[in-house]
């Protein structure tokens, strides 16, 4: 269990840290009121902590970090729960594109030492990715125009 409450702690300092920086671009780039940032930060890094925690304790299912995130998220902010309107409109202060800056700047980090591995994968990893990201780019596309067609805006 001591393991398990340090590895808890060791990835919140991470979160803590990623925060950090979110709050500072926030508040530079798109000047932002530091209340409505402080405010959306607490409730997000919340919900965040509560994923880790259970990322950590709950071994069924196996569920990465960023499921458990999706799923506490998800259940908070349903019609039916009772933080639903807090969460949205604390989080309406939140420009999502500086969100996500510090989130893949770590993420880059994370694999580049891991270089020789993807010299293993060669150029296949690098047709599967440019598939993926064209699947998901046309296929976004084409339900936004079938949803565009639909309610007559084009």
């Amino acid at each position: 269990m001591r393991d398990k409450v340090f590895n808890i702690m060791e990835q919140i300092k991470i979160v803590v840290f990623i925060y950090l920086i979110i709050i500072i671009l926030h508040i530079f780039s798109v000047k932002s009121d530091i209340k409505d940032i402080m405010i959306a930060t607490s409730i997000s890094f919340l919900m965040v902590t509560i994923s880790i925690v259970l990322k950590n304790l709950v071994k069924k299912p196996d569920l990465p970090g960023f499921a458990w995130s999706t799923l506490v998220s998800f259940f908070l902010t349903l019609p039916i729960s009772p933080l639903q309107e807090t969460i949205v409109n604390a989080m309406g202060s939140y420009v999502f594109s500086l969100v996500g800056l510090p989130l893949l700047a770590f993420a880059g980090i994370s694999v580049g030492d891991q270089l020789s591995l993807f010299k293993e994968l060669s150029w296949k990893i690098v047709l599967v990715s440019f598939v993926v990201m064209a699947s998901t780019y046309f296929g976004s596309a084409l339900i936004s125009h079938i949803v565009l067609s639909i309610k007559g805006l084009i």
